[in-house]
């Protein structure tokens, strides 16, 4: 399954040059209601209401996991204009397998699982309240198995139905043994390594040079020349001819005549 990923073009440069991808904590992602949808149901004996529960749950969950957002659909003008830099940026796509998304021993939420829930309403009162030991374990001992999912598709899964344009796919890494704090330590460990990025942490994860199958070009890409992205059009042009030269089919994206769809076709620079 190939899923894609929006980007600026500064960013593809590192992600194709690398052959990494970042990974973000649940608290820097753009939505405030990121790990409130668990649905814990209200008991009026017990002193752990559905949101002190739900606030405990969000703490150990924000920071000791990584989340990949990525989404089925290359061609989507919105998410172009929202994530791809104004139609200037660049849409990878990866094959889920090679890079070792879908693996469930190595993933919280694999690609196969991670299809994100939009829906009008949350869960609502549905879930038991967590205990003390399930608490702890988020994040040590909570690993992917599909008949105990429920508290991470929770967790990681529900989104309200406005972003349901995005079309989004998850795939979420324990990250909480990383020899990273949030706030310090850059650096590498094994096929990880930690960068700041806008003031946030991203955790890069090395991938397979052949999990990269697809590279779509902005409909605005040659504007970074001009908008003071210190690229040259002779700079742009060897990097997409560099491109084109890889075992990867690369595209450029065009806006349609005749509808409001965007169109790839192949790539000049494709060799």
């Amino acid at each position: 399954m190939i899923l894609y990923k929006y980007m600026s073009l500064g960013a593809a440069i590192k992600v194709i040059e690398n052959f990494s991808i970042g990974f973000t904590c649940l608290e820097d992602l753009n939505d405030p209601f990121e790990c409130t949808s668990f649905g814990f149901e209200e008991i009026d004996t017990s002193p752990i209401t559905a949101s002190i529960a739900t606030h405990a749950c969000k703490n150990r969950f924000s920071r000791k996991y990584g989340v990949l957002s990525l989404t089925r659909q290359p061609l989507n003008a919105l998410m172009w204009s929202h994530y791809g830099d104004s139609h200037r940026g660049v849409v990878i796509g990866f094959d889920s397998e090679l890079a070792g998304f879908s693996d469930p021993e190595k993933n919280i939420i694999p690609s196969h699982y991670g299809e994100v829930i939009y829906s009008a309403t949350k869960p609502h009162k549905d879930l038991p309240i967590i205990n003390e030991d399930e608490l702890m374990s988020i994040g040590t001992e909570l690993k992917f198995e599909p008949s105990t999912f429920n508290l991470a598709k929770r967790a990681f899964l529900y989104k309200s139905i406005e972003w349901a344009y995005e079309e989004e796919v998850r795939i979420v890494k324990n990250i909480a043994h990383l020899p990273f704090s949030y706030h310090f330590n850059e650096g590498r460990y094994k096929e990880w390594s930690k960068i700041t990025v806008f003031g946030r942490p991203l955790y890069c994860l090395d991938i397979p040079k052949k999990s990269i199958k697809e590279i779509h070009i902005g409909n605005n890409i040659y504007k970074n020349v001009t908008r003071g992205n210190s690229i040259s059009d002779t700079e742009l042009i060897t990097l997409l001819k560099n491109w084109g030269k890889k075992d990867i089919k690369l595209f450029q994206c065009k806006i349609d005549t005749h509808s409001w769809n965007l169109i790839a076709t192949p790539s000049i620079h494709q060799a």
